[in-house]
């Protein structure tokens, strides 16, 4: 079932709802402030006449009787009838009416219908000349009746077309309010994934539809984005992939078409192994990113940053060693962080082997971790030759390695670490000091805030 037939139904039983509220309210409210006015019009003349009668001056009942049989302004007929002691002592006005049935031992006035439901009688007792008396005042109520009934018979003919409007003017507003929704089904409906570049077209106002299609076309921006990043991404593991396969492959081709010696075959074998530990590694890190992608929330535990950097840096040592650079370590105790401790010592892992990497020889690399606020800090610097200031913002990217790189790495360790912070809910940024070198520095919430 469609939105706007949905829409329709619903809005139909909703008006539905009101229509028939609002006529039995009518129904009910009308005809009884009808006969209220009418009954108390007839009461207060039927109570003005018995109080006439009532007084011992008033010598000419007869004339008064007479004078209100004939009156006209609360019905078409009229009739008067004054029983005294039982007997009829005056009876004007119209014969034909159906009189009540009144309750000789009744002491109050009160109004009542005859008997066949014609007139309507206001009932008074009263006392002349000491004796008991019933003053039956009657007008002719079928004027009020046929109006009753004309209401009615309307209010049955009018709700339903009424409603049959309501609900013909819900469907066309139903299709103009998702008239907007259609055009951008059907300019989703044109868009391809090989046709991201697309966009929706603004509409003229900017209500609900337009925020819905500046959110669709942010979506398809981000879309865009992600899908070039995945060409590149794949393109460019591609390209690494196939360089030492092509090395690889070459030398053991050049190995098999003419006779070695025991050295030159272990220099073969060695340069083949060197090619296959990098495919390890581009693969290594390859699935680390997988790994990630497909965990978005990483083992949650509480973690001592500081000794986490401390064991890294133990094992970043020997390749300092090496180069003769001296390893200076700050690790406070107690900045602890929630996440996983293997990949935050990932996370440190590749940022001392870069340091370590572009920092030259006898050079200084420092490792620092503290805690500011809510947030634990960790730095690395080095010494060396810094980073073009052009290439800053794209270091992070897969596969990615600046011209000072020599060709060295995979160009996926600082875009796997950038990775895992993301996930621990951090930040990593890069800058050049100003002495010379480059800072990483990594921002994590603590595990108390």
């Amino acid at each position: 079932m469609s939105i706007r037939l949905r829409l329709t139904i619903y809005s139909a039983a909703i008006i539905a709802a009101i229509l028939f509220a609002a006529g039995m309210l009518i129904v009910v409210l009308f005809p009884r402030e009808t006969w209220r006015t009418l009954d108390s019009a007839l009461m207060e003349e039927a109570d003005t006449t018995a109080a006439a009668l009532s007084q011992d001056q008033a010598k000419d009942a007869t004339l008064i009787l007479e004078h209100l049989s004939r009156e006209t302004d609360l019905g078409p007929g009229r009739r008067v009838l004054l029983t005294i002691d039982g007997r009829v002592a005056f009876d004007g006005g119209d014969k034909d009416s159906d009189l009540p049935a009144i309750s000789q031992g009744a002491t109050i006035a009160h109004v009542i219908d005859g008997g066949l439901h014609r007139y309507r009688f206001a009932v008074v007792p009263l006392r002349i000349n000491g004796q008991a008396a019933w003053l039956q005042d009657g007008v002719n109520a079928d004027p009020v009746r046929r109006t009753i009934q004309h209401l009615r018979h309307t209010l049955l003919a009018v709700i339903p077309v009424i409603l049959a409007l309501c609900v013909a003017g819900g469907y066309w507003m139903s299709s103009r309010a998702l008239r907007p929704v259609n055009e951008v089904t059907q300019g989703l409906t044109g868009i391809g994934p090989h046709d991201l570049q697309q966009r929706l077209p603004a509409p003229r106002i900017q209500d609900e539809a337009g925020k819905l299609v500046e959110a669709i076309n942010q979506l398809l921006a981000r879309l865009e984005r992600a899908s070039a990043s995945q060409k590149r991404f794949v393109s460019e593991a591609a390209h690494e992939l196939w360089t030492p396969l092509t090395v690889l492959r070459s030398g053991l081709d050049v190995t098999l078409q003419k006779p070695r010696n025991a050295e030159e075959s272990r220099a073969a074998l060695e340069q083949a192994l060197g090619e296959v530990e990098r495919l390890c590694s581009i693969a290594e890190d390859l699935l680390a990113l997988a790994r990630l992608e497909a965990e978005p929330s990483p083992e949650r535990e509480s973690v001592d940053l500081g000794e986490i950097v401390r064991e890294a840096s133990a094992m970043a040592q020997t390749l300092a060693e090496a180069k003769h650079q001296d390893l200076k370590l700050d690790a406070r105790q107690g900045v602890v962080v929630q996440g996983s401790a293997r990949d935050l010592r990932r996370v440190v892992l590749n940022l001392l082997d870069n340091a370590i990497k572009f920092t030259p020889h006898r050079g200084t690399i420092e490792v620092a971790v503290t805690r500011e606020k809510s947030t634990a800090l960790l730095r690395v610097r080095d010494t060396g030759p810094g980073v073009d200031p052009v290439e800053l913002p794209n270091i992070f990217d897969p596969f990615y390695r600046s011209r000072s790189a020599n060709n060295g790495g995979s160009g996926l360790g600082l875009a796997l670490s950038r990775e895992i912070v993301r996930l621990h809910s951090g930040t990593i940024e890069a800058s050049n000091r100003a002495g010379g070198g480059c800072e990483m520095l990594v921002h994590l919430p603590l595990a108390n805030s």
